[in-house]
C-alpha cells in the first residue's frame, strides 16, 4: 500500500507540473521554507473562552476502535467459529466461567450439527437458529471490546489482566500528577491571600480512588471507569474556600500522601495530557456556580463546580430503582423460544377432536418423533442452546433499555437545575443562569451529562438490534410474496415472527426513550424563561441593566447555538453507515411494499417515503 500511495503521489506532482503557473510555483516555494525560522512565543489555551465542542458534546470523547467495523466483524466471526483457539481470549475479555460456558455451548452447537441428519423430526430452524446467535454476540462483543486495542501497551489485541493494572497505573499516575499539582498551585494562592502558611495540599478522595488495586477489574470499552472514580464520591471536593465564604455542604477534608506511582517507561512520560483537559476546565477550585440546596427543608447556597453538580446528579440517578419489566418481557420470550419446536409439532399432529385420546406420556412422542436417543439429545441440546443464547442476547437488549432509562434520567435532572420546586423535589442543586459564568457552566454540564455512561458500546448493541430486526423483516416478506397460503404452516416463519415482534417492542421502546431524552436536552422553554427573569430583574434593579443585558444577549446566542447544533434523534449505531442504511432501507421497504401490495390488491411504494 505504501509503494501504491509513493507511486499515485509521484504521477500526480508530474502531471500537476504541466498546468502550474509562476504563482502558484512561488507559493510552494514558500510553502518549503516553512516556519522554522519565526521568532515563536510561548502560548496557553484560554480556559475561561469555551469552543464548539463543549457545547457539542465532543470534549468529552470517548475512546473509539482504530480498524473499521468490518475488519472488527471479520475478526469476531473468526473468533466465534474458530471459539477453542482463541479460549484465551475469551477469557481476558469477558471471564473464565462465561467463556467455559461458551465453549460448552460451542461444542453442544457443533454435536447438534452432526445430531441433526439422523434425527427426522427436527427442524433446519433448530441448529441454525443458535448458530446465528452465537455468531451475532460474538461479533457484537468483539466490537464492543475493540477499543482496547488502541489502548493497550503492546498493541496485543486486547490486554491481560496481569497488563491491565500496569495501565491503570499509568492513567492512576497521569492524573494524580496533574491533580497535585493543581492543587499544590491553589493552595499556595490561597494561603498567601489568607495571610497563613501552606503546609502542603489536603488531597481530596479521588486521589485515593485512583491508586492501583490488584483485585481491581480490567480496564472498560470505554473511559468511563476513570470517570466513575473522579465522581465517586462528588461530596470530596477540593479544600478551596468558596465566594461567599460559607463551608460547603458535604464537603470533607481528606489528607493523604501522594501514593508512589511512578511511569514504567519512557512512553508514560510521553502520555497525551489533552485527556484531562476537560479536568483541568471542570475542576473544583476552578469555576463555581452559587447553587441553592436543601438539607432537611433548609434552603441553603454554596459555590458547586461541574464535577460536584454532575456528581450529584449521577448519585440521585444511581439510586433511582430501575423496572424489571423488561427483563422479564425477554425471559418469557425466551421462554416461548424454546417451547416453540415442541407446540408447533404438538399443533400439527393434533387437532380438537383427537386431543383428549392421547395420553400424558405419549405427549414427547408426538412432539419429538419416535422414541430414539439420537432424538433425545438432539432436542436437549437445542433447548439448552435456545435457552441460554436467547437469554443472553435478551440480557443484552435490557442493558441498552437500561442505558436509555439512565440517559433519560440524566436529561429529567438536568432540566430540573433551573427550576427550584423541581430541584427541591430531586434533591439536587439549584441555580440560575443570571451571569454569563452560569450560562457556560450549563452549556458544560449539559455536554457532560449527555456523553456520561455507556456510549459506543450501547450503540453496537442497538445497531444489531436494528439490523436484526431487518433482517428477519426482510426474510418474512420474502416467505409471504413467495407463498402467504402457507406461511404459517413453518415452524421457521413462527419462529421468526416471535423474533420479530420482540425486536421491535425493544426498537420501539429505545427509539420512544432516544426521542424523550433528546427533547428534555433540547428543551428552549429554560432559556426563555431565564431571558424573562432577565427582564424582571431589570425592572427591579436598575443599576445593573447592562450587565443583564449582556447576559441576555448570551443566552440568545445560546439558543440559537443549540437549535444549530442539536439534531433529531436517531436509533442507528456506529454498524449502520448512510450507504448501508439507505441500500438496506430501499430493500426492506421495496420487500415490504411488494408483500403488503400483494395482500391488498393496489400498489404501495414506501420506499419513497423519507424517515
Amino acid at each position: 500500500c505504501s509503494s501504491n500511495e509513493l507511486f499515485k503521489s509521484w504521477y500526480q506532482k508530474k502531471i500537476g507540473a504541466y498546468d502550474q503557473q509562476i504563482w502558484e510555483k512561488s507559493l510552494e516555494q514558500t510553502e518549503l521554507k516553512g516556519f522554522g525560522s519565526k521568532p515563536k512565543k510561548t502560548g496557553h489555551i484560554k480556559p475561561d473562552l469555551i469552543d464548539v465542542d463543549l457545547v457539542r458534546g465532543s470534549t468529552f470523547s470517548k475512546t473509539k476502535p482504530e480498524s473499521p467495523w468490518t475488519a472488527l466483524t471479520r475478526k469476531g466471526l473468526v473468533r466465534v467459529l474458530f471459539f477453542p483457539f482463541f479460549f484465551q481470549w475469551w477469557i481476558q475479555v469477558t471471564s473464565k466461567s462465561i467463556s467455559t460456558l461458551i465453549l460448552v455451548l460451542y461444542f453442544l452447537q457443533v454435536a447438534g450439527a452432526v445430531v441433526y441428519f439422523e434425527v427426522p423430526a427436527a427442524c433446519a430452524s433448530e441448529v441454525v437458529g443458535p448458530l446465528c446467535l452465537m455468531l451475532l454476540l460474538g461479533t457484537v462483543h468483539c466490537q464492543i471490546v475493540s477499543t482496547e486495542s488502541s489502548r493497550s501497551p503492546d498493541n496485543s489485541p486486547v490486554p491481560s489482566r496481569t497488563a491491565s493494572p500496569v495501565r491503570r497505573k499509568r492513567l492512576s499516575y497521569c492524573c494524580v500528577r496533574f491533580v497535585r499539582d493543581r492543587l499544590i498551585s491553589d493552595e499556595h494562592i490561597q494561603g498567601e491571600k489568607n495571610g497563613r502558611p501552606t503546609d502542603g495540599p489536603a488531597l481530596p478522595r479521588e486521589i485515593e480512588l485512583l491508586r492501583p488495586s490488584e483485585g481491581s477489574r480490567p480496564a472498560s470499552d470505554t473511559d468511563d471507569m476513570l470517570w466513575e472514580e473522579l465522581l465517586q464520591d462528588p461530596d470530596s471536593a477540593s479544600t478551596g474556600s468558596s465566594e461567599s465564604g460559607e463551608e460547603e455542604p458535604h464537603s470533607h477534608n481528606h489528607s493523604h500522601p501522594l501514593p508512589n506511582i511512578a511511569p514504567t517507561s519512557d512512553e508514560d512520560e510521553a502520555l497525551p495530557q489533552h485527556q484531562f483537559s476537560w479536568l483541568q476546565a471542570c475542576h473544583p477550585s476552578k469555576d463555581r456556580v452559587s447553587a441553592i440546596i436543601w438539607e432537611q427543608g433548609e434552603c441553603k447556597k454554596a459555590d458547586m463546580s461541574v464535577l460536584e453538580i454532575s456528581g450529584i446528579i449521577l448519585t440521585r440517578v444511581k439510586v433511582v430503582e430501575q423496572g424489571m419489566g423488561y427483563l422479564i418481557f425477554g425471559s418469557l420470550v425466551t421462554a416461548s423460544l424454546a417451547l416453540l419446536p415442541y407446540c408447533f409439532r404438538l399443533a400439527q399432529k393434533l387437532d380438537v377432536a383427537n386431543l383428549s385420546s392421547v395420553s400424558f406420556k405419549e405427549l414427547p412422542a408426538v412432539a419429538i418423533g419416535p422414541p430414539c436417543a439420537l432424538s433425545y439429545a438432539f432436542f436437549i441440546i437445542t433447548t439448552i442452546e435456545r435457552v441460554f443464547l436467547s437469554g443472553l442476547f435478551f440480557f443484552m437488549m435490557c442493558v441498552a433499555e437500561r442505558t436509555y432509562r439512565q440517559r433519560l434520567l440524566f436529561a429529567k435532572l438536568f432540566s430540573h437545575l433551573t427550576s427550584a420546586r423541581k430541584a427541591k423535589k430531586s434533591e439536587i442543586p439549584h441555580f440560575r443562569l443570571k451571569k454569563v459564568q452560569n450560562i457556560k457552566m450549563w452549556l458544560s454540564l449539559r455536554s457532560f451529562l449527555k456523553r456520561r455512561g455507556p456510549q459506543r458500546s450501547v450503540d453496537v448493541i442497538v445497531s444489531s438490534i436494528f439490523l436484526l430486526a431487518l433482517s428477519i423483516s426482510f426474510i418474512i416478506c420474502a416467505q409471504l410474496l413467495r407463498s402467504h397460503h402457507t406461511f404459517l404452516d413453518s415452524e421457521t416463519n413462527w419462529e421468526l415472527m416471535v423474533w420479530c415482534a420482540a425486536l421491535m417492542v425493544f426498537l420501539l421502546r429505545l427509539a420512544t426513550l432516544g426521542a424523550e431524552t433528546n427533547r428534555k436536552y433540547s428543551n428552549a422553554s429554560v432559556l426563555l424563561t431565564e431571558q424573562i427573569n432577565l427582564y424582571l430583574k431589570m425592572e427591579k434593579k436598575p443599576n445593573k441593566k447592562d450587565q443583564l443585558n449582556i447576559v441576555n444577549n448570551v443566552l440568545r446566542l445560546a439558543t440559537k447555538l443549540l437549535k444549530e447544533l442539536d439534531t433529531p434523534f436517531r436509533l442507528l449505531g456506529l454498524t449502520v453507515n448512510p450507504l448501508i442504511y439507505n441500500i438496506t432501507r430501499v430493500v426492506i421497504l421495496s420487500a415490504i411494499s411488494a408483500a403488503v401490495s400483494d395482500l391488498l390488491g393496489f400498489n404501495i411504494r414506501l420506499w419513497k417515503i423519507k424517515p
